[in-house]
């Protein structure tokens, strides 16, 4: 393993070499390079579009052309690579209270949370507690819109019809989730994931819209529900090494850059969310569209989650959980 890592190491430093000096900037891709099905690669062009108008050296990785997640983020904590658009989950490792954000209504839309990652100094807190390991987070960025539930089983238009699903978890968390809805679940690999629905381990996931889209999974499902569970959301995560580098000109020049490229896809998701629909119904998923009293079971069903997030006090959960809806849309 550490053999190999050197040679990735070594790889990459090669493919960087030309653009290693001051006022660079490269970053490893998460998705397929298509504005209009994927929000975090929607969200690294413009990053990169942006700081190239400012005169920078720009470089982006394919997906996996580096590594998968586990290499990035050691070549991101290395200081080998500048950024690498990443799961969530990888902050949530260290900073366990950043769960708290993906609880489900959490938040109400996603304009909320532009609002509060953008406005709210939640993220400097954060980002104090991943200096030691080598990272920031520049930025939450949205894959598509909230996550709503797909399956190949029948379609779900409250909790009551979650009953009996296997569903793919992406971690415990989302085990408590299941449960808590009725349903069964088990944690799989997000490669895994065709194989588990076509061999029947799985029934479904929570996800985007767009995702199945994006990544070749909509012939697995018949049924979506725009149940609004969870915000979507990656990470643009920083290396340490490579920011504290910079001067305090090109820190403010990659924060601007990050915001503008971050607004203009929130305002993607807002006007692509009917598209995306369109196109599951045109692939032969059924969308189903939850009236608020719909809406409010599911809600209703996962309201004792912020009870079950590990290794965070529940006066932290609950101080987490105002500050979240103090930045709610008026």
């Amino acid at each position: 393993m550490k053999t190999l890592l050197a040679t990735t190491a070594f790889t990459l430093a090669l493919a960087i070499g030309g653009v290693a000096d001051a006022q660079s900037i490269n970053i490893a891709l998460d998705a397929n390079p298509d504005r209009e099905k994927s929000g975090t690669f929607r969200y690294a062009d413009n990053l990169l579009t942006n700081l190239k108008a400012e005169g920078w050296k720009t470089e982006a990785f394919p997906l996996n052309a580096i590594g998968g997640e586990d290499e990035r983020l050691d070549q991101i904590r290395s200081g080998i690579l500048d950024v690498s658009m990443s799961n969530f989950a990888v902050a949530t490792q260290m900073v366990p209270e950043m769960r708290v954000l993906q609880l489900p209504y959490a938040f109400e839309n996603p304009d909320h949370e532009f609002k509060f990652f953008t406005e709210s100094d939640y993220l400097a807190t954060v980002n104090k507690q991943l200096e030691s390991d080598g990272m920031h987070i520049l930025a939450v960025v949205p894959n598509g819109g909230f996550l709503g539930i797909f399956n190949d089983e029948h379609e779900v238009k409250t909790v009551a019809d979650m009953k009996g699903l296997r569903m793919r978890a992406l971690d415990p968390s989302q085990l408590e989730m299941f449960k808590m809805m009725g349903a069964n679940g088990v944690v799989i690999p997000f490669s895994e994931v065709p194989n588990a629905i076509q061999t029947g381990i799985a029934d479904g996931y929570v996800n985007a819209s767009s995702v199945p889209l994006t990544f070749g999974q909509a012939d697995l499902f018949s049924n979506f529900t725009d149940a609004k569970v969870i915000m979507s959301a990656r990470l643009a995560l920083v290396s340490t090494a490579w920011w504290d580098d910079l001067s305090d000109a090109e820190k403010q020049q990659v924060n601007d850059a990050s915001k503008k490229a971050l607004a203009e896809v929130f305002q993607w998701v807002d006007d692509s969310e009917a598209t995306h629909k369109k196109e599951l119904e045109a692939a032969g998923v059924a969308v189903y569209e939850p009236s608020k009293a719909e809406l409010a079971t599911f809600k209703e069903a996962t309201t004792e989650m912020k009870g079950t997030v590990p290794n965070v006090k529940p006066e932290r959960i609950d101080a987490i959980l105002k500050m979240i809806s103090d930045y709610a849309p008026e």
